[in-house]
């Protein structure tokens, strides 16, 4: 089978994406683990652990405008030199301040890196709308593999040659993943020209004035809402039930593997489902999986719940990405994928604390049922969309 241009240039930048991305899941551990190992609290791991958000939360749009005024390529190629510089910090002088700065350093780096790598495979030329879709959904599988490896490689060089000898590493595979884009043909070279309804008016305004684009960044955060309340809330209903760390685990794992598995298929879902309808379904299956999680007391069931989550997960945010690309304009395409990122990053930073307290005073339960409710009321505003784009 002969690879077409899209494919090749696709895998070349999913190539160069995990090597990019082995520093974010790697970092994260190292850092979280230097603080705890050299006399830091919990929650000082914590904050270096969620530094790595801050400045996505707080820059993303910026980020956005950075990239439709550069471009992709340079956008990739200049963060990835701000990651290696962040990890160069500990690497040369480990200490808690060293650390803490790569995060926030790294945490910027990898956030644009990301971004620009999602804005050149949107815009590349589609024969097929829903082939964008299945683009950005291989480009998630490719980091989902590569989150794998980045904690496990930090894990590995700590135990053996200390966390100097971490970062080192770290930064020396950033390096390799930079020399690479220089050998293959990564897309994303130019900026988009700035013409048509996009010059002049700001995303956020664009935004609140458009009633369809409204209803997709607010698609957006119900993704977002049900990730992190999954992420951070299974370990707690976990230990409500007593559940072992390994049972835990399973369920994490068996909800990557439906992400996993949904991804692989997106290219082949996508040219038989528009985005709208593929939302549908998503945010269905999530508002099922999330009231029955509650009462799913065996761990398999569990674990059965995770994985069809997983499923939807892996279909949200490619299919919310691939909205955005299709409305916004070419020469917007960075802004308005950087305010879905802020918004992303956002609540990443803030709803676990709500979840906390929540369950912290009521139990797990109506956290799990409040967000499926909202995730119900996703679907039903995503058919919404479906039926009006189908008017117009």
């Amino acid at each position: 089978m002969q690879l077409t241009r899209n494919q090749i240039q696709l895998f070349s930048l999913i190539a160069v994406s995990m090597l990019a991305h082995i520093t974010m899941g790697g970092g994260r551990i190292a850092a979280s683990l230097y603080m705890l190992k050299h006399g830091g609290s919990e929650a000082l791991a914590g904050i270096a652990y969620s530094g790595y958000s801050l400045l996505p939360a707080l820059l993303s749009l910026a980020m956005g405008k950075w990239i439709d005024r550069v471009g992709a390529r340079k956008v990739m190629r200049t963060s990835q030199l701000i990651m290696i510089a962040g990890l160069a910090l500990p690497a040369l002088q480990p200490s808690m301040f060293t650390v803490l700065g790569a995060a926030l350093v790294c945490g910027f780096g990898f956030a644009s890196y990301m971004l620009a790598a999602n804005v050149a495979v949107s815009l590349m030329p589609f024969q097929h709308e829903g082939e964008r879709v299945g683009m950005l959904g291989w480009l998630g599988m490719g980091n989902s593999v590569a989150a794998v490896g980045g904690p496990t490689i930090a894990g590995f060089v700590i135990d053996h040659g200390g966390f100097a000898a971490a970062y080192a590493t770290m930064a020396a595979i950033v390096l390799a993943s930079l020399a690479m884009s220089f050998c293959v043909k990564v897309p994303g070279g130019e900026a988009q020209p700035r013409k048509g309804k996009g010059q002049g008016s700001s995303v956020v305004k664009m935004v609140f004035s458009d009633p369809r684009l409204l209803r997709i960044y607010l698609l957006a955060m119900a993704v977002s809402m049900a990730y992190d309340c999954f992420a951070f809330m299974t370990p707690v209903l976990g230990h409500e039930r007593g559940l072992s760390a390994t049972s835990i685990g399973l369920i994490m794992s068996c909800f990557a593997v439906g992400t996993f598995s949904s991804r692989a298929l997106l290219p082949w879902l996508s040219r038989r489902m528009v985005e709208w309808r593929l939302m549908t379904l998503a945010y269905a299956i999530t508002a099922t999986s999330f009231v029955l999680l509650p009462f799913a007391h065996q761990v398999w069931l569990h674990a059965a719940l995770g994985f069809c989550f997983g499923l939807s997960a892996g279909v949200g945010q490619p299919a919310i990405l691939g909205l955005i690309y299709r409305v916004m304009p070419a020469d917007k395409a960075g802004e308005g994928a950087g305010l879905r990122a802020m918004m992303g990053n956002t609540m990443g930073l803030t709803a676990p604390s709500l979840y906390g307290a929540v369950s912290g005073l009521v139990g797990a339960t109506p956290v799990f049922l409040g967000v499926g409710l909202v995730a119900g009321f996703a679907s039903w505003q995503a058919d919404r969309g479906w039926r009006l784009s189908r008017r117009s």
